[in-house]
């Protein structure tokens, strides 16, 4: 048997190379998404912050007066708008 073979080779039974399998797909498919999330291999996604630079996992899409498009912390967003240079927020 070819999976025998594999296992042989690589110096696993077959047993412990099943578990691997099952292991894997449940962590994938626990959480009641199909899809492999990428969090687990390259870490949560962080956005950097136009005005503190800051990280951040959500950012606010905002145009300024001068016509400057950029994402800022909620934060900066308010500062922004204080200092009335904010023309519009284009997402949240």
């Amino acid at each position: 048997m070819e999976f025998q073979k594999i296992c042989d080779r690589e110096g696993v039974s077959k047993s412990a190379k099943v578990e691997m399998f099952m292991a894997r797909y449940i962590s994938v498919h626990s959480k009641g998404n199909p899809q492999l999330r990428l969090e687990p291999f390259i870490g949560e996604v962080k956005k950097v912050c136009f005005g503190c630079e800051g990280k951040f996992p959500n950012l606010v899409k905002v145009e300024f007066v001068s016509g400057l498009v950029a994402e800022v912390c909620p934060s900066c967003l308010a500062d922004y708008k204080a200092k009335t240079t904010v023309k519009r927020v284009l997402r949240t």
